[in-house]
């Protein structure tokens, strides 16, 4: 396991309805191709998406930074006319403080 990162996606003000879905459809084609919304073929590996009403979030493991520069430039060049994205890498935070919780008990 690489890294994992949090993508986060927002729709922008201002995007007409027809805008939007294209973006959409054009993600649906590149997920559908290969495996993720970033049309990378391998180095980047897509968890889970999670939807709300104004964007959602990816879940991604990012085992190559040179794929995950082109997936975040896939992302800025197709969608980026329609939503604002961020990528946010994590950590296990539970297992960081698990010695300090134990210790307070």
């Amino acid at each position: 396991m690489g890294q994992i990162y949090l993508q986060r996606f927002a729709y922008r003000e201002g995007v007409s309805k027809s805008e939007l879905d294209q973006a959409w459809a054009e993600a649906f084609k590149t997920f559908a191709q290969s495996g993720n919304w970033g049309g990378v073929e391998k180095g980047v590996t897509h968890q889970q998406t999670y939807g709300t009403g104004w964007g959602g979030y990816v879940l991604i493991d990012v085992e190559d930074p040179e794929a995950f520069g082109r997936y975040q430039a896939h992302h800025n060049q197709t969608y980026g006319h329609a939503v604002h994205i961020t990528w946010e890498p994590l950590f296990d935070m539970d297992r960081t403080a698990e010695a300090a919780i134990r210790d307070l008990k």
